[in-house]
């Protein structure tokens, strides 16, 4: 009988945020994102060979004379049910089998008897698992009284805890403020962009200001060197400093003398055509 493994919410939320991170960096390499190759280079095997095989293949198999524990690619953890002598239930974080803190701790003998060990897992139906393991061996004691965490567990958790809250926070501030329009001011000696890789650019040194009608997909934006492109296009690209929706039209564009073009672009077009008129005052314009 084949029991599948327990997944609690914060398990499968790492699992979903791998995967969009991967799904993000490869979808960013053929978006002119060349800045992607590296997340893509990291997170591709690490999703192919470790999270998804943990995630769609992790069970407890319950067949004649033995128990099989699975997860991921590995073989697995064969275990007689002679070996098997109690199953308790336990919220121990250390590294298991298991994706849930809904754990069962198995233990059991060495064929030789001559050590015991454990293996932690987490059936989703832990009782019909209990059930079914008592009918293999009669001899298998069961206890509902959980094993209490030790200190350095408790300490384990905490911290895994906090450095999963640190990686997801910092994921979402990053997609919040890549996704933020730009804030663009005009001072009497400078323009200042506000905006994830947001500048101040001094007026002396624009050469000229023109307003594309074309968005800047159609325009081309070349390959992504440093920067973000997570629905918006944010940072330095082969044509330039970019603070653009890439679909949106028009776009304006700031010529300098020393430096690469600055493209900018909203997704409304009427205040892309409203922040052109201010910057026409300027008189830059050729």
């Amino acid at each position: 009988m084949k029991f599948k493994a327990k997944i609690d919410w914060w398990m499968l939320l790492i699992f979903v945020s791998f995967l969009a991170l991967n799904i993000w960096a490869v979808w960013g390499l053929f978006t002119g994102g060349a800045g992607s190759i590296i997340l893509a280079i990291v997170f591709t095997p690490i999703n192919i060979f470790l999270m998804l095989p943990i995630w769609l293949n992790t069970y407890y198999l319950l067949d004649e004379s033995e128990l099989l524990v699975k997860c991921g690619l590995g073989k697995g953890t064969r275990i007689g049910y002679s070996q098997i002598t109690s199953v308790s239930k336990t919220r121990n974080l250390i590294s298991a089998p298991a994706l849930s803190l809904d754990r069962l701790e198995v233990r059991y003998k060495s064929i030789s008897g001559s050590f015991s060990d454990t293996v932690i897992i987490s059936p989703k139906d832990r009782a019909g698992f209990i059930e079914q393991l008592q009918i293999k061996n009669t001899d298998i004691e069961a206890s509902d009284n959980p094993i209490p965490m030790s200190k350095s567990s408790r300490v384990t958790r905490v911290v895994a805890v906090a450095i999963t809250a640190i990686f997801l926070v910092g994921v979402g501030i990053m997609f919040a403020v890549g996704l933020r329009e730009p804030v663009v001011t005009i001072h009497n000696d400078n323009i200042q962009i506000s905006a994830m890789y947001g500048l101040s650019v001094d007026i002396s040194n624009i050469a000229n200001i023109s307003l594309l009608d074309q968005s800047m997909r159609e325009v081309g934006a070349g390959s992504r060197t440093n920067g973000f492109n997570g629905g918006t296009w944010r940072g330095h690209f082969t044509a330039g400093l970019l603070f653009v929706t890439p679909d949106s039209s028009p776009t304006v564009r700031i010529e300098r003398s020393n430096g690469s073009n600055i493209f900018i672009s909203f997704r409304n077009n009427e205040r892309t055509m409203m922040l052109y008129d201010e910057l026409s005052a300027l008189g830059i314009l050729q």
